[in-house]
């Protein structure tokens, strides 16, 4: 039989770049000062549209977003927590995953969506 070179396969995942893995685990993230910023921006609108939904199903309006509304119907409270625990694991993977600018890119489009949803929920509240 035939002595055949064995060739290596390339990993799937690794924490070196250097081994041109399909998934790159990264040991630290450093935090950027636009990361930063972005994820402020991110907890206190997640925190303000958990609140003013809250309000606006105290004061009997009906959630807007299908998804929210399932949850809420199916699970009460702990669902709207559990979907809004769901999107900052979410979050977390991306950043963590993500090279610095489509890892701010990433950020940045969900604070922009979070800030809208606040905004248009606290202008149906107060308006």
């Amino acid at each position: 039989m035939p002595i055949r070179a064995v060739v290596p396969a390339m990993p799937v995942v690794s924490t070196a770049e250097s081994d041109d893995a399909l998934l790159t685990l990264r040991r630290r993230r450093p935090m950027r000062r636009v990361h930063a910023v972005l994820w402020v921006v991110i907890l206190l609108s997640t925190a303000a549209d958990i609140v003013l939904t809250m309000a606006g199903l105290a004061a009997g309006l009906r959630e807007g977003n299908v998804v929210v509304a399932t949850l809420l119907a199916e699970f009460g409270l702990p669902g709207l927590w559990l979907l809004k625990f769901a999107a900052m694991l979410w979050l977390v993977a991306g950043w963590l995953l993500l090279d610095d600018r489509n890892a701010a890119v990433f950020l940045g489009l969900f604070a922009a969506v979070t800030s809208t949803v606040v905004v248009s929920n606290a202008a149906l509240l107060l308006g």
